[in-house]
C-alpha cells in the first residue's frame, strides 16, 4: 500500500453530506384561542411595544358569536361543520361583513385549511385577511408571517421570499429567526449571495441581544460559505458545531475540511480525535482513519484500527481490506501479524498480486519454501504488475533453499524484463559461480574422502 495515500474527504461528499441537513424551518404553529378570532404567532421581538397603534372597530356581536361556534367545532376537529358555520355566515352578513370582522372569518377558515393540511387553500384565507384593511397591526403582522411559512411548506420559495419581504415591511424590531428563514428561501432558490447576506444579519441580531444560536443556523451558513467555496469560513463554522454540538459528523467534516485546506495536522488530530469517541462506526470512516495514519507514517495505528473494524465487523472481511492491514503491519514491521493477514488477503483475489506481496514478506521472514509456492501461485493467477520481481524473489528463495538450477532458471525469466534484466544477471552470474564453488567443493571432499578410504586400505593391506 503506498504510503502517499492521504484520507480527504471529497467535495461530493461534503456538499451531499452538508445539502442533507441544509435547511431547517419551524413553522408557526396556530392555535385558536377560546373566545376570541384565530391567534398567529408574530415573529418580532415581543418585548418592545409597536411603534404606533391603530384604531380599529371590534367585532360585532353577531359576527362573534358565530366565530365562537365555528372555532368549538375546529377545536373538535368538525372542520365540515366549522366551515358550514362561516359560509352560512358570509351569506348571512354579504356586503355587511368587512374590515375587522371579515378579517377574523378569513382567518378561522385559514385555520380550518391549515389544519387539514389544505395549505393552498390556508394561504388564500390568510391573504383574503390582510387584504381587509385596517385590522389590528399584530393581526396583520403575524398573518403575513403565517403567509411565508405556509409557501415553505407548499416549496413556494420564490413566493415565500415575497412574502416575507413584504412582512419585513410592517413587523417591528424582527428577531433572528425571521433573516434565518428569508435566507432559507433564498438558498432553495440557489442565491446564495442573498442566503447569506439575511443568514449573517440574523446571527448578528442574535448577537446583540444575547440570543443563544441554534444549530440549524450554523448548519445553513456551513452549507452557504461551501457553496462560495469559502472553505476557510465553511471550517470556521464546523468548529463552532463541534465545539457546541459536538455530533460524530461534524467532527468527520471538520476533518474533511482541514484536509480541503491542506492542513494535514489538524485533519489526522480531528479524525483521531472522532475515532477515541467511538464516533467512527462507518466502513468508510474506520478506512480513511487507517489511511490517515498511514500517510503519517503511523503504519501500527492503522493495522489496529482496521483489525478492530474487522473483529467488530464494522470493516468487511474483504480482499482489499486485509491487503490494508497486512500492509499496515509490514510497514510496522510486525511480519508475523502481517502474514496471516496477506493471506487472507491472497485467498481471497482472484489475482496474484497479492501472493507477489506475500511472497517477499515470506522471504524477508526467511520462509523460502512459502515464499516459493506464494511466487509460484502469484505467476500463476496473473495479473502481476511486476512478473520480474515476482520471478526475482522466487529466484532468491530457491537460491537460499539451494535450488539452484531452479533458482538460475527464476532469474533467466526475470532478465526477460529490461527493468530487471542488469540485476537478474548478476544473480545468474553469482549463483552459477556458488554452483561451481559448491561443485569444486563438492569434488574436493570426494577427492579427499577417497584418498581417506586409499590410505585406510594400504595401512590395513601391509599389517
Amino acid at each position: 500500500m503506498s504510503r502517499e495515500i492521504q484520507f480527504k474527504l471529497t467535495g461530493k461528499a461534503l456538499r451531499a453530506g452538508f445539502a442533507a441537513v441544509a435547511v431547517f424551518f419551524a413553522l408557526s404553529l396556530v392555535a385558536v384561542v377560546p373566545g376570541s378570532p384565530l391567534g398567529v404567532v408574530a415573529a418580532q421581538d415581543e418585548e418592545k411595544p409597536p411603534e404606533k397603534t391603530r384604531k380599529t372597530q371590534a367585532i360585532s356581536a353577531k359576527v362573534y358569536e358565530k366565530l365562537a361556534k365555528a372555532q368549538e367545532a375546529a377545536e373538535a376537529k368538525q372542520y365540515n361543520q366549522a366551515i358550514s358555520i362561516l359560509d352560512a355566515l358570509r351569506r348571512s352578513q354579504g356586503d355587511k361583513l368587512k374590515g375587522y370582522d371579515a378579517a377574523s372569518v378569513w382567518n378561522v377558515y385559514g385555520f380550518i385549511y391549515y389544519s387539514q393540511e389544505q395549505y393552498r387553500k390556508a394561504i388564500d384565507a390568510y391573504r383574503k385577511v390582510v387584504s381587509q384593511g385596517e385590522i389590528p397591526e399584530a393581526l396583520e403582522v403575524g398573518t403575513k408571517y403565517t403567509i411565508a411559512q405556509l409557501y415553505f411548506v407548499v416549496e413556494d420559495y420564490p413566493a415565500a421570499i415575497r412574502a416575507m419581504n413584504d412582512w419585513f415591511k410592517v413587523a417591528n424590531n424582527p428577531g433572528p429567526d425571521p433573516y434565518i428563514l428569508l435566507g432559507q428561501a433564498y438558498y432553495q432558490t440557489k442565491d446564495y449571495n442573498r442566503a447569506l447576506q439575511q443568514v449573517e444579519r440574523g446571527m448578528a441580531t442574535a448577537r446583540k441581544r444575547e440570543i443563544a444560536p441554534k444549530e440549524h443556523w450554523y448548519l445553513l451558513l456551513r452549507v452557504l460559505y461551501y457553496e462560495k467555496n469559502n472553505y476557510a469560513k465553511t471550517t470556521e463554522v464546523l468548529e463552532e458545531l463541534v465545539r457546541r454540538w459536538p455530533k460524530r459528523e461534524y467532527w468527520v467534516q471538520l476533518a474533511g475540511m482541514y484536509g480541503e485546506l491542506k492542513k494535514e495536522k489538524q485533519q489526522l488530530i480531528t479524525m483521531e480525535a472522532a475515532y477515541v469517541q467511538d464516533m467512527l462506526q462507518r466502513e468508510g470512516e474506520l478506512l480513511n482513519m487507517a489511511y490517515l495514519f498511514l500517510g503519517n507514517d503511523m503504519p501500527y495505528k492503522a493495522a489496529k484500527v482496521v483489525e478492530k473494524g474487522l473483529k467488530e465487523e464494522k470493516i468487511k472481511p474483504t480482499s482489499k481490506n486485509y491487503e490494508l492491514l497486512g500492509n499496515a503491519w509490514r510497514q510496522a514491521q510486525e511480519t508475523k501479524k502481517a502474514i496471516p493477514a496477506l493471506e487472507n488477503a491472497a485467498s481471497r483475489s482472484d489475482k496474484g498480486e497479492i501472493y507477489a506481496r506475500l511472497a517477499g514478506v515470506y522471504l524477508d521472514n526467511e520462509e523460502y519454501d512459502k515464499a516459493i509456492r506464494a511466487a509460484r501461485d502469484a505467476i500463476n493467477k496473473g495479473g502481476v504488475k511486476r512478473r520480474d520481481n515476482v520471478w526475482m524473489i522466487k529466484g532468491m528463495a530457491e537460491f537460499n533453499s539451494d535450488k539452484l538450477n531452479a533458482a538460475l532458471g527464476s532469474f533467466r525469466k526475470c532478465a526477460e524484463d529490461k527493468r530487471s534484466e542488469k540485476v537478474c544477471n548478476q544473480w545468474r552470474g553469482f549463483v552459477a559461480k556458488d554452483q561451481k564453488r559448491r561443485q569444486k567443493l563438492a569434488e574436493d571432499l570426494r577427492a579427499l574422502k577417497n584418498a581417506r578410504e586409499a590410505k585406510a586400505v594400504e595401512a590395513t593391506s601391509t599389517s
